[in-house]
């Protein structure tokens, strides 16, 4: 029984410089769908081999879970500037319309391309690092971490953002705000 239960778990293991032994056990479906590849790729793949067929996956889903999470995207679309929501809108006519709009507050919204930036600069990798200067390790369960915080203003910039794992992204805002975190509770501010 000890045995059986060995061999399912995954195994991934260095075989020699960049070659890796990946073992683990797929289900029924998986098997289906790995066969019609392998029947699909045979003029690409003639041998039907799983780790090519592995590697061409992980490229296709790589790049769709990056644009998804990052925005990613191979070619830029241009755009006109966005003005900041916080500007009121000019009068087409000035002195005969009323404000366009009334002040909103900013928006919690990270733009796609500070997500890129940021990424890259961080090199999809925690940016916490220590008082003894050793950096966080950590490659998942990132977050974009405002470095002044949103609720002080801080804005959704490549210089204000930077990636923190889950528990440095809390243990930061502890910091700032305390063990309760901050307020959700939002009020107007109204001047005397």
């Amino acid at each position: 029984m000890a045995e059986q239960a060995q061999c399912c778990s995954p195994i991934i293991e260095t075989t020699s410089p960049e070659r890796y032994r990946v073992q683990f056990t797929i289900g029924k479906d998986s098997h289906d769908k790995l066969r019609r590849v392998q029947a699909l790729l045979r003029r690409e793949i003639p041998d039907g081999d799983p780790g090519a067929i592995f590697d061409r996956a992980l490229t296709v889903l790589l790049d769709k879970v990056e644009k998804t999470k990052l925005g990613a995207a191979d070619k830029l679309r241009r755009h006109r500037p966005i003005r900041p929501k916080t500007e009121p809108r000019q009068a087409i006519r000035p002195g005969t319309d009323k404000e366009a709009r009334k002040p909103t507050v900013p928006s919690r919204h990270i733009p796609r391309e500070v997500q890129r930036a940021v990424w890259r600069r961080d090199h999809g990798q925690c940016a916490f690092v220590s008082s003894t200067g050793r950096r966080c390790t950590e490659r998942t369960f990132l977050e974009f971490h405002h470095v002044q915080a949103y609720a002080m203003n801080g804005p959704a910039t490549v210089a204000n953002i930077s990636l923190r794992c889950w528990r440095h992204n809390q243990y930061e805002a502890e910091l700032i705000f305390g063990p309760s975190g901050p307020s959700i509770v939002r009020e107007e501010c109204t001047s005397p």
